[in-house]
């Protein structure tokens, strides 16, 4: 399969097969390191979704976010950036500000650890979903499939 062709997710839920059409899925991968960045816009490449958008910092995303109006934020918790927002902060931002993104684009959160703290705060700013670093593909495309299924139920082909 060329990377050209969007792939379709394929998915047994309750006994029925379900299919999902990635093509024209904006994705911003939010990571301040470069080459974990770079590792996870590979892997979403590789699982069949169009190349993702990227940035370092959450004024990057937000500059982003604003023009693109992405279907889903992958975002690390730990962003350091010079006006000192983090992964919260911007989870914040992105709920609150309602002229940026809509308020239920999905979202993602990695964190280094699964006792971080914070996860309680991301869990009441409703985030879609948080992962433990370093993902293995497997997760993070189930964890992808499962809220963009809900995200975009028009989307899913349960082939009845």
């Amino acid at each position: 399969m060329s990377l050209t062709t969007p792939r379709k997710l394929t998915r047994v839920m309750d006994g029925l097969f379900a299919r999902f059409d990635y093509a024209g899925l904006l994705v911003l991968v939010v990571e301040p390191d470069h080459d974990s960045r770079a590792a996870l816009v590979r892997t979403l490449v590789e699982l069949g979704l169009p190349q993702p958008r990227e940035a370092a910092t959450a004024a990057e995303a937000l500059a982003q976010a604003a023009e693109l109006e992405p279907a889903l934020v992958i975002c690390d918790k730990q962003l350091e950036g010079p006006d000192g927002t983090d992964g919260l902060e911007l989870l914040f931002r992105i709920r609150a500000d309602s002229t940026t993104l809509p308020p239920n684009v999905p979202v993602l959160l990695l964190a280094g650890e699964a006792g971080s703290p914070g996860v309680m705060e991301a869990k009441r700013l409703a985030v879609d979903g948080f992962l433990v670093k370093p993902v293995p593909a497997k997760r993070l495309e189930a964890r992808i499939n499962a809220v963009l299924m809900r995200r975009f139920p028009e989307r899913v082909d349960w082939g009845r």
